[in-house]
C-alpha cells in the first residue's frame, strides 16, 4: 500500500529515515512555500495533488504532519489515517498553548530569538542523541524562518478538522514534553517516548503503525 509521511512542524522526509515499514511504499511529502495566513487545510490542499487517491492509501503525520493529514483525509479518504505525536483538535493542547492562540507569537521569531530558545526547544523535542541534536539542527537550518512562522500561526490558528476522521489511529510517547500526554485522549501509548520518537524510537513506533494499517487485500472506502 502506498504510505504517504507528513513530517512535523519545520521537518522534513529525513525524520522517517529509520522507519521501516515492509511490504510498504513510502513516499515522504515535503512541505510546500506557502503564502502568510495560510491554513492547514490550504496546506492539505497542496499536498492532495501529490497523492494518487485513486490507489488504496494511509495517511501518517507527525506533529503538525498528524493535523494536515487529518484535512488531507477529508480529501484523498485514504484507508487509514495515522497521527503520531499530534492533536486531534485544540482541545488536546496544553492551556499555555491555547492561551497563545490569536496572539500571533510567531511574529516573536526572530534569529536572535531562535538562538536564544533553541537549547530549550531541543528539550522539550526530547532529542536523546547526538544524531537526534544533528538532525533537528540539519531541520532548524534548512526551514526559512518567514516560513516556520507561517506554520506555526497555522498550528495555532487550527480548529480541528470539521468532522471527525473514521477510523483514526493516534499514537502517542508517555513522556512528551511538547505534546504532553495529559490532554491527549484515544492515543495508543509509547511509554518512554518522546516527541521526536519517529526517529530515536522509530522500531516502536514502526509496530505501532503496521498494526494500525488495514490489510493490504481490503478494499478503501469510497469518497
Amino acid at each position: 500500500m502506498d504510505l504517504f509521511l507528513l513530517p512535523g512542524l519545520g521537518a522534513d522526509g529525513r525524520l522517517f529515515s529509520r522507519l521501516e515499514l515492509p511490504g510498504h511504499e513510502k513516499h515522504a511529502l515535503e512541505w510546500p512555500q506557502m503564502p502568510e495566513g495560510s491554513t492547514l487545510r490550504a496546506y492539505a490542499e497542496v499536498l492532495a495533488r501529490r497523492v494518487n487517491a485513486m490507489k488504496p492509501h494511509a495517511l501518517i503525520g507527525v506533529s503538525m504532519g498528524g493535523m494536515v493529514a487529518q484535512e488531507l483525509a477529508a480529501i484523498t479518504h485514504p484507508m487509514k489515517t495515522i497521527i503520531i505525536s499530534s492533536w486531534k483538535g485544540p482541545h488536546e493542547m496544553p492551556m499555555h498553548l491555547r492561551l497563545l492562540r490569536g496572539t500571533h507569537a510567531e511574529k516573536l521569531l526572530t534569529p536572535a530569538f531562535m538562538k536564544r530558545v533553541l537549547p530549550a526547544v531541543r528539550y522539550q523535542m526530547g532529542l536523546e542523541t547526538p544524531e537526534d541534536i544533528a538532525l533537528f539542527d540539519a531541520f532548524t537550518a534548512a526551514m526559512p524562518l518567514a516560513q516556520l512562522r507561517i506554520q506555526i500561526a497555522a498550528v495555532l490558528g487550527w480548529e480541528g478538522p470539521d468532522q471527525p476522521v473514521m477510523g483514526l489511529v493516534h499514537i502517542h510517547g508517555d513522556q512528551d514534553r511538547l505534546m504532553p500526554w495529559g490532554a491527549i485522549k484515544g492515543a495508543e501509548v509509547i511509554q518512554g517516548g518522546g516527541h521526536f520518537m519517529v526517529f530515536n524510537r522509530a522500531a516502536e513506533v514502526a509496530s505501532a503503525i503496521l498494526a494500525g494499517l488495514p490489510s493490504t487485500t481490503s478494499k478503501a472506502t469510497p469518497p
